[in-house]
């Protein structure tokens, strides 16, 4: 997957966080489809934002508060895609071939 860091900056300085954490997780959802078509990923707001991850029987879970989204937000255009990154695969999710710049971002 590509994407263009020029506009991710933007985003991540004009965004809401709500908007924000959405567009990421579409991008994540992307990526993820691109290795196995079955993965689902959904936004959930409650108290925090949950993502939920799906891949056929399979479910992740995570929790961002919300000053742990503006201040990954404000880090960098790509700090909040590197922490859930890092989450799926302490919780065991295996990244295939980068096939793309989408992650080349993410982990610079």
């Amino acid at each position: 997957m590509n994407t263009t860091g020029f506009i991710r900056g933007y985003m991540s300085k004009n965004l809401k966080g709500e908007k924000f954490i959405e567009h990421v997780a579409t991008c994540i959802e992307q990526q993820l489809q691109e290795w196995d078509p079955n993965y689902q990923v959904q936004v959930i707001h409650l108290a925090n934002y949950e993502i939920v991850i799906k891949n056929n029987n399979v479910i992740c879970n995570l929790t961002i508060s919300k000053n742990e989204l503006v201040n990954l937000q404000s880090r960098s255009p790509y700090a909040l895609d590197r922490f859930i990154w890092r989450k799926l695969k302490e919780k065991g999710v295996k990244y295939g071939e980068y096939g793309g710049n989408y992650l080349t971002y993410v982990f610079r």
